[in-house]
């Protein structure tokens, strides 16, 4: 069976991780309820939040060192692995056992999502990665022999009409 499983709040406490960019901006001066940062932001039209985008137009607005937020960032990078949520790889590790194929299927930036999803190190626990920049029940797959599990009851909704096999709602904290 192939499993398709939501990245941000479904495996990956995206909330926590989110902290951790509002410290970022807080240190350089800006104030963390003047910027959302959520997949949902768009600048330039379409295009979806890139983080290092933001924090390279915020610095060179306010003329502060780019190093102030990448440093940071990348430190940030590295703890990525302890925003796995605490069921996440077991899950995981339980589909391999089962046979079942396992696919990341994540909305938002493809560079940024791609950043976050290799910092988090599941990657030897998933069979491919989907990154999709348009929403995820518009896209080439095989939803009718598919098991969807994701936080986002629009993302479901969307995918229970595109006849998924099944589809689940997760509810983390946060």
């Amino acid at each position: 069976m192939n499993y398709y499983l939501d990245f941000d709040y479904t495996l990956f406490d995206t909330h926590a991780f989110r902290q951790g960019l509002y410290e970022i901006l807080e240190r350089n001066g800006f104030d963390k309820t003047a910027l959302a940062l959520t997949p949902e932001m768009k600048s330039n039209g379409q295009k979806l939040l890139n983080i290092k985008e933001l924090f390279t137009n915020l610095a060179q607005s306010r003329n502060i060192p780019i190093e102030n937020f990448l440093e940071p960032l990348e430190e940030l990078y590295e703890r990525c692995h302890e925003f796995v949520y605490s069921d996440t790889i077991e899950f995981l590790k339980y589909l391999k056992s089962q046979k079942h194929n396992i696919f990341v299927l994540t909305w938002g930036d493809k560079k940024f999502q791609e950043e976050k999803f290799i910092a988090s190190k599941l990657g030897e626990y998933v069979d491919q990665v989907i990154y999709a920049e348009e929403l995820k029940y518009t896209l080439d797959i095989d939803y009718p022999n598919g098991i969807f599990v994701d936080d986002s009851i629009r993302d479901l909704e969307g995918l229970y009409s595109q006849n998924a096999k099944r589809v689940y709602r997760i509810k983390r904290p946060n």
